[in-house]
């Protein structure tokens, strides 16, 4: 079975994509949970309102919504192919009304996307994983998959090693490409060499 890395940054390329440039007013310090898989529904406003930044001036709509706070952000049909996939494993899916530039209602079509916990499943030498003094990591330089762990991966999951990393089963990739939805990026990622 492959594994893909699931980018959350979208295509940088095309300045007319809706970029987003922070979690749901009100969120603050708390958006962390969003990112790293932690329960979010506790600190998620309700109702939650995204508004575009004048930083990001791009009003062009896409499955998936860019942005550099690791946070997944898609559509509802993308939504539903996750929600399809994944119904063994805790994901929060948690919507928000989306406002543009000049703070009117722009979509209600868009959820953040926030599987819970992470999985143990790199090769910690091959993906060169640099540990703290404290024993935190500091430093992931690759994500390279140790084939002794990926049997009982799900469909979706964090990196345990580096959380705010999204990845995604062969099954579940060929589920996006299917829909063909935009800006959605996959990345295969290897595996170590060592037995």
């Amino acid at each position: 079975m492959r594994f893909f890395q699931l980018g959350t940054l979208g295509d940088l390329r095309d300045r007319d994509l809706v970029r987003l440039d922070g979690p749901p007013e009100g969120m603050k310090m708390r958006s962390y949970t969003l990112a790293r898989g932690k329960p979010a529904t506790p600190h998620f406003p309700k109702p939650a309102r995204v508004v575009l930044a004048e930083e990001y001036p791009g009003i062009k709509l896409s499955t998936l919504l860019g942005n550099a706070h690791n946070h997944l952000v898609v559509r509802s049909d993308l939504k539903a192919v996750i929600e399809e996939n994944c119904q063994d494993i805790p994901v929060e899916y948690l919507p928000f009304d989306l406002y543009d530039h000049r703070k009117r209602l722009y979509s209600r079509d868009y959820f953040f996307i926030n599987p819970l916990g992470s999985r143990d499943c790199l090769d910690p030498q091959a993906s060169k994983v640099e540990i703290g003094p404290e024993g935190s990591v500091i430093h992931v330089g690759s994500f390279v998959l140790d084939r002794k762990k990926v049997d009982a991966l799900p469909a979706l999951f964090r990196v345990l090693e580096a959380p705010s990393t999204y990845v995604v089963s062969q099954a579940l990739a060929t589920a996006l490409e299917a829909k063909a939805f935009t800006n959605v990026q996959l990345d295969l990622l290897d595996f170590s060499t060592s037995a």
